[in-house]
């Protein structure tokens, strides 16, 4: 089932139109702005295997973009742009642009600035992003299951990654913390982890973390936790993995916080397979020179994997 979208044409219309079945849906974007449904989502929640790519194959000429958020309509699954549903199966987004254009008007405790440009609300399924932006403030990206993100670009401000996923593995990726548009000094996270109870969480591969100057006073972190993950908890489990990535020196050289102690974390250290562990890391200083990463001065939760450590993590998610 092939469909070719101009600029002129609905995404949601379309998606409305397909019956559910077996048969895999291939949709195709013409170069140019295809507008989403203000203060909407798009979603699609079919069994039915789903592609949609850009023509020209390149991002930047290609974008859907929307205004949602959780001010607007509550729940995660509810504020994205791009919406997946618990019965999708397989969803392959390649070569065009995301965009949340909320812009924050309150401040974060007032939970409205919740902003996702992708949303995949689904446990069973796994998502495939190849060569794609996804632009947004805050909680850019959520994601459940299985997901595998190859040659993106992310950026945020605040746990611009999250969710609860199985596995979610970002390949040769471009992460960018925002400056905050209601001024500065205020802090910034690009993680939230909330992961499935021992499974690898968020992995990070041959990735760069570069982030814009927010003022004197803001700290920025790789992840912080949610606080409420233990031992027996079905999912909100700190898990992050950094292999072999490159991150600016604007960040924080603990990588991780507990937020001064407030939230607790779990696993309280870091193992080959869990929690907040790092392999490889290094330190891309202000003049452009590239260092060792300094593990003594990582948070007192986070974890620096041995080379074996790191080939058990690669196993178990290849």
């Amino acid at each position: 089932m092939d469909f070719l979208l101009t600029t002129n044409d609905s995404l949601a219309q379309v998606i409305s139109q397909i019956p559910s079945s077996q048969e895999a849906v291939h949709i195709l974007l013409e170069d140019g702005e295809h507008k989403g449904l203000e203060h909407e989502r798009i979603f699609y929640n079919l069994p039915n295997p789903l592609v949609i790519e850009s023509v020209s194959g390149k991002a930047e000429n290609c974008a859907l973009r929307a205004e949602n958020c959780e001010a607007f309509h509550k729940d995660t699954e509810n504020r994205a742009v791009l919406t997946f549903g618990e019965n999708c199966t397989s969803v392959t987004l390649k070569n065009f642009t995301i965009e949340n254009t909320h812009i924050k008007t309150c401040d974060d405790a007032s939970l409205g600035n919740q902003a996702e440009a992708i949303c995949f609300h689904c446990q069973k399924g796994k998502l495939f992003c190849e060569g794609m932006n996804f632009i947004s403030r805050q909680d850019t990206i959520h994601v459940k299951g299985f997901s595998h993100f190859k040659n993106c670009f992310v950026t945020g401000d605040v746990d611009f990654i999250w969710g609860y996923c199985d596995t979610a593995v970002f390949e040769n990726c471009a992460l960018h913390t925002r400056s905050d548009n209601r001024g500065s000094d205020r802090p910034a996270y690009v993680l939230q982890s909330r992961a499935l109870n021992a499974k690898p969480g968020f992995v990070f591969i041959n990735c760069e973390f570069s982030a814009e100057d927010r003022g004197k006073n803001a700290k920025i972190y790789i992840g912080r936790s949610q606080g409420t993950g233990k031992p027996d908890s079905v999912d909100r489990w700190d898990s992050i993995a950094l292999i072999n990535c490159r991150i600016s020196c604007l960040y924080d050289k603990a990588l991780w916080t507990d937020e001064n102690g407030t939230r607790a974390v779990y696993p309280e250290k870091g193992s080959a397979l869990y929690g907040w562990r790092q392999y490889g890391t290094k330190i891309i200083n202000k003049d452009g020179t590239v260092s060792d990463y300094d593990e003594k001065v990582q948070e007192k939760h986070g974890y620096t994997m041995s080379e074996k450590d790191k080939e058990i993590l690669l196993k178990a998610i290849f």
